[in-house]
């Protein structure tokens, strides 16, 4: 079967189950791969019949903001959860969008973001749209009709989450090949008025198409995309200030530490690039795909592949320090290091806390829901956001979980959005 170049997945959790699929398997060194992995090799991103048969899911990381953790519990969603575990809100659930083509999501795989004043959150969605509403305007019990929210379509899928520049009023979506500058405050007026006039352009194309966020980082915007392209973009213009060309496609969003840039995909290559000159500095070969972020703490930068391994690597050097098969299943998502604790999620549903200087299993639990979205940080616990709600136990009330400790691996979780 060919690789990645010859079929492009579609972003998709192996154990969501929306209608039957085949049962299809891909060989790892000797080593079957279920789910999600065999899922992404065949099937296509594009919106072709293939694609809309299998579905988008999504698998948007949790984040927090204003006291509120907002997660993408189900597809096309997003849910907002105080600190007491209470629902603040859900979207698109509780308000009216205009434009009808746009009120039913699809998949939310990209983090939101909210305005500078913490007042709007805008998010994007599979279906292309990006969307812009105020969670002031809804509130439990008190509100009798659906609040008004605006949405503005683009050209392609957004995978990626949205940047926003508070200085310039911009923010910056991916959407198909192609990066979108909005102008924030516009888009936030179209909540009130559909009609409201929105400067929008297109400020680079690339040549495959982005699932990543950009990232704005000393006066550049960073973008990869699946034609192995890393642009560092003038974030007004569009102008190519440098571009590092990897041999396969990029997948993951950069992540800036020092002068460096860290860049993976789907060549089983962490690639770390000078953010000033876009030369390589190393490249260090996996076994598989990585997809998600490094994680990097005290000059290790950790990374976990599509084969169920973690890397621990040296930051100057680009050599291995050590790797461990977890044996838990594909690791897509960005793994998070708190605490002392590396802990990691896998399409098998199986979170892992790993004591970095023995390599040991601090501990591990398994949720029966796939955890493919990036582990995130909020204080002491490490985020969650896991594919579904799932019962402790057969005779338990559903259960949502957003955070884990890092160091005993006691979850929390929410029964207010099952």
């Amino acid at each position: 079967m060919a690789g990645p170049e010859a079929a492009r997945p579609l972003p998709a959790s192996g154990r969501q189950r929306l209608r039957p699929r085949p049962r299809l398997m891909f060989h790892v060194k000797q080593r079957r791969i279920p789910g999600l992995l065999a899922l992404s090799v065949l099937v296509l991103l594009s919106a072709t019949a293939c694609a809309q048969a299998a579905g988008a899911r999504g698998w948007a990381g949790a984040v927090q903001e204003n006291n509120l953790l907002l997660v993408s519990p189900s597809g096309g969603h997003l849910a907002a959860i105080n600190r007491d575990g209470s629902q603040a809100w859900r979207f698109p659930d509780f308000w009216r969008i205009a434009d009808g083509r746009a009120d039913n999501l699809r998949a939310i795989y990209g983090e939101p973001v909210f305005s500078a004043d913490g007042r709007v959150v805008f998010v994007g969605d599979y279906n292309g749209y990006v969307y812009a509403f105020r969670p002031s305007d809804y509130q439990e019990g008190v509100t009798a009709e659906s609040p008004p929210a605006a949405s503005l379509k683009l050209n392609g899928a957004v995978i990626g989450g949205l940047a926003l520049d508070a200085p310039t009023d911009t923010l910056y979506v991916t959407s198909g090949k192609r990066v979108y500058s909005i102008r924030a405050s516009e888009f936030a007026k179209r909540i009130d008025d559909r009609n409201a006039s929105v400067r929008t352009a297109v400020l680079f194309e690339a040549g495959d198409d982005i699932w990543s966020t950009p990232v704005l980082e000393d006066g550049k915007l960073l973008v990869t995309s699946l034609d192995g392209g890393l642009y560092a973009l003038d974030p007004v213009t569009g102008s190519v200030a440098w571009t590092f060309r990897a041999e396969k496609g990029l997948a993951s969003t950069p992540l800036v530490t020092g002068s460096t840039v860290l860049v993976s995909g789907f060549g089983s290559a962490l690639y770390a690039v000078d953010a000033d000159s876009g030369s390589l500095k190393w490249s260090f070969s996996a076994s598989h795909w990585i997809w998600g972020r490094a994680a990097v703490d005290s000059g290790t930068a950790y990374v976990a592949d599509f084969a169920g391994n973690v890397y621990a690597i040296d930051l100057g050097s680009g050599s291995q320090r050590w790797t461990l098969d977890v044996g838990r299943g594909p690791l897509r998502a960005s793994p998070a290091f708190l605490r002392g604790t590396l802990v990691v999620g896998s399409d098998d549903g199986w979170l892992v806390g790993i004591d970095p200087s023995t390599q040991a299993k601090r501990w591990e639990k398994k949720l029966d829901a796939s955890l493919n979205a990036d582990l995130g940080v909020a204080g002491d616990q490490v985020l969650i956001a896991p594919s579904r709600c799932v019962r402790p136990d057969p005779d338990a009330e559903r259960i949502y979980y957003t955070r884990v400790d890092p160091v005993s691996g006691e979850l929390q979780g929410t029964e207010a959005i099952c």
